[in-house]
C-alpha cells in the first residue's frame, strides 16, 4: 500500500538508482542498428538473400530498450508537455531523413517526402508513448499483468482477424507486411520497462545464458524456415514471438556480462557505441534511400561499405535535426551541442 504522498511513479523510483548509468542499454541499441540496416539488405547480396535477416530482433532490442529508457527520468509533466518532449526527439529526425533521403536517392523520386510522416515504425512507437505515459503514471506496478494483457489481446487479434486466414503462399507473421505485429512489439517495450526496474536482481551466466539464447535463436529462425518450406505452417509463426522476447530477455543479460564492461571501459570503444547508438532512429529512417546494388561486385566489401555511408549520413541527419531543433527556438545556437557526436 502507498504511504500518503507516494504515487506509482515515486515508488518506481525509489527502487531505481538514477546515478547508476546501466551501459546494456547502449549495446543493446549499438546492436540493432547494424541488425536492422542488415535486415534491409537483401539486394545487396548476390546469392545469400538468407544473411539479410535480423530485422525482427532489432526493432524489439531498440523497443526494448526504448521502454527502458524512459522511465527514467523523476520529472513530472502533464500529458501535452510530455508528450511534446517525444515529438521534438522524433519528428525533426523524421523530416531531416525524409528530405536527406530525396536528395541522396537513386531515383531522386520527390514522392520520398512523403516518408515525412515516419511510416508505420514512428507511427507506432507515437502511439505506445501514449500508452506508456499512463502506465507509468498510474499502474507501473501492473505492468507483469500488462504484458499478459498484451499477450492476450495479440492473441485474440490474431486468431480472429489476421489476414493469413483469407490469402495463400507464404504467409503469418513475417511472411506478409502487416500492421498486426505493433500489437505484440508493444510487449517488448513493456518488457524494457520492467527490466529496468528490476535489473539489480539479473546476473549474467555465461553457459547457461549463452545456451538459452541459442536455443531461442534457433526456435525462432527454425519455425520461420519450416513456414517458408511448407507455407501450410505459415500461421503458427505466431509462437515466434515467444523465442523473440526470450532473444531479447538474453541479448540484455549478455549486454551486462564483464566482457562489455571491459570494452565500454576503453574511450575508442565507449565512443564508437555510443555514437552508433544514438543514430539508431536515423540509421533507420535514411537506409532506405541510401542502399545501391552497384557495388554488388564487391561482395561481401559492399555490405561493409554500404553500412559506412548509412552510418554517416545518420549522423549527418542527427546534426541537422539538432540543428532544425535550435532554428526554431528563442536561444543562441549551441554548435557543440549540434556537432557533438553523442
Amino acid at each position: 500500500m502507498n504511504t500518503p504522498g507516494q504515487t506509482d511513479s515515486t515508488i518506481y523510483l525509489i527502487a531505481y538508482n538514477m546515478n547508476q548509468r546501466d551501459i546494456s542499454i547502449d549495446i543493446l541499441k549499438f546492436i540493432a542498428v547494424f541488425l536492422i540496416i542488415n535486415s534491409h539488405m537483401d539486394a545487396l547480396y548476390p546469392k545469400y538473400k538468407m544473411l539479410a535477416t535480423g530485422g525482427a530482433i532489432g526493432d524489439v532490442l531498440f523497443l526494448f530498450a526504448s521502454g527502458y529508457t524512459l522511465f527514467l527520468s523523476n520529472r513530472k509533466l502533464r500529458f501535452d508537455n510530455w508528450y511534446k518532449r517525444r515529438i521534438n526527439r522524433i519528428y525533426p529526425s523524421v523530416i531531416v531523413c525524409a528530405i536527406i533521403g530525396t536528395l541522396f536517392s537513386e531515383k531522386q523520386d520527390i514522392t520520398l517526402l512523403s516518408m515525412v510522416g515516419g511510416g508505420e515504425f514512428v507511427i507506432a512507437i507515437m502511439c505506445y508513448y501514449i500508452l506508456l505515459y499512463f502506465i507509468k503514471e498510474y499502474c507501473i506496478r501492473y505492468i507483469p499483468q500488462l504484458l499478459l494483457l498484451t499477450a492476450f489481446i495479440s492473441g485474440t487479434v490474431y486468431y480472429f482477424w489476421f489476414p493469413y486466414k483469407y490469402e495463400t503462399g507464404e504467409q503469418g507473421l513475417y511472411g506478409i507486411s502487416t500492421l498486426f505485429r505493433w500489437i505484440p512489439y508493444f510487449g517488448f517495450m513493456l518488457l524494457g520497462a520492467w527490466m529496468g526496474i528490476k535489473r539489480e536482481f539479473l546476473k549474467f551466466r555465461p553457459k547457461i545464458d549463452f545456451l538459452n539464447m541459442i536455443i531461442c535463436l534457433i526456435l525462432f529462425y527454425g519455425i520461420q524456415l519450416i513456414a517458408k518450406k511448407q507455407p501450410i505452417y505459415a500461421p503458427w509463426q505466431i509462437i515466434t514471438l515467444i523465442p523473440l522476447m526470450g532473444i531479447v530477455y538474453f541479448f540484455y543479460k549478455w549486454c551486462n556480462a564483464n566482457f562489455w564492461k571491459k570494452l565500454y571501459a576503453k574511450s575508442y570503444v565507449h565512443a564508437i557505441i555510443m555514437t552508433t547508438s544514438g543514430i539508431c532512429l536515423e540509421s533507420y529512417l535514411i537506409q532506405f534511400s541510401l542502399f545501391t546494388t552497384k557495388m554488388n561486385e564487391l561482395f561481401p566489401l559492399n555490405l561493409f561499405i554500404m553500412t559506412t555511408i548509412i552510418l554517416v549520413v545518420s549522423f549527418l541527419c542527427k546534426c541537422l535535426s539538432q540543428w532544425f531543433i535550435q532554428t526554431f527556438n528563442d536561444k543562441d545556437y549551441d554548435w557543440k551541442e549540434i556537432i557533438k557526436p553523442y
